[in-house]
């Protein structure tokens, strides 16, 4: 049990760096650049860290429930309330962090669009400046196009806001998936972990077992020899006695 709860130890802290670093990049501050963009691979690892921590603080609650000492039971249960504490705030925090992410990454691509269509449409107001201090009839021509050019703009910047969602929810999805994925290769290596520690205390209660095996009829073989023992000496000793009374009484 003393295992589980170093292992337990040691998986919260590592899921506790791991926060800090996606916070890190999710912060605005070390957002500017587009390396500091967290990697699919650290949101799986983070999942498959928090579907880890669940699974051993289960195995650990259940070893808790079995103890038969009282004040190791409940120290055990202790830990476990509080494993299951701080998996609850892990949790929390990995979903603020995301949404924190993704609004961040959202209002960077709106502005960026935003920008583009902002700058494509620039000429056709500074070609309506020029001729309107010419000819008054090309500057309503003028205003007219742009109007037109800012429409088609708009259109334009909606469609590629409405794709570049679309994009971003499938991105969501794959990397959901890929969580998930590792999240289940992480659950079967802890199960791989715990069939090898059951197989060698399995191995260790048969050694064991063949041991007391040997012993029980080693003690039952001695038992049997003791007892002929002292029926022979029983019978030795009355036949004495009847020689001495016979021939000395």
């Amino acid at each position: 049990m003393n295992s589980l709860y170093t292992l337990a130890l040691r998986q919260s802290s590592a899921l506790s760096a791991d926060l800090k670093h996606l916070d890190s990049l999710a912060d605005p501050a070390s957002a500017s650049s587009s390396s500091s963009k967290p990697p699919a691979s650290l949101h799986g690892q983070v999942n498959a860290s928090l579907a880890a921590l669940e699974r051993t603080v289960d195995d650990y609650d259940a070893m808790a429930r079995r103890e038969i000492i009282d004040a190791k039971r409940e120290k055990a249960l202790s830990r476990v309330a509080r494993f299951r504490q701080d998996l609850a705030e892990f949790r929390n925090e990995y979903d603020r962090v995301k949404l924190r992410a993704r609004q961040q990454e959202t209002a960077s691509n709106r502005s960026e669009l935003f920008a583009s269509s902002s700058s494509a449409a620039n000429p056709y107001a500074a070609s309506t400046s020029a001729s309107a201090s010419s000819f008054s009839s090309q500057h309503a021509y003028g205003t007219s196009a742009d109007y037109a050019g800012s429409v088609h703009n708009n259109a334009r910047t909606n469609h590629a806001l409405r794709e570049h969602d679309f994009v971003q929810s499938t991105g969501a999805t794959l990397d959901a998936y890929l969580a998930q994925g590792q999240a289940v290769l992480g659950n079967l290596a802890n199960q791989r972990d715990v069939m090898k520690g059951t197989q060698r205390r399995l191995l260790s209660a048969a050694n064991t077992l063949g041991l007391s095996r040997s012993t029980i009829t080693f003690i039952e073989r001695r038992t049997k020899e003791d007892y002929y023992i002292l029926v022979g000496g029983g019978m030795a000793t009355l036949v004495c006695f009847w020689m001495i009374l016979r021939y000395f009484g």
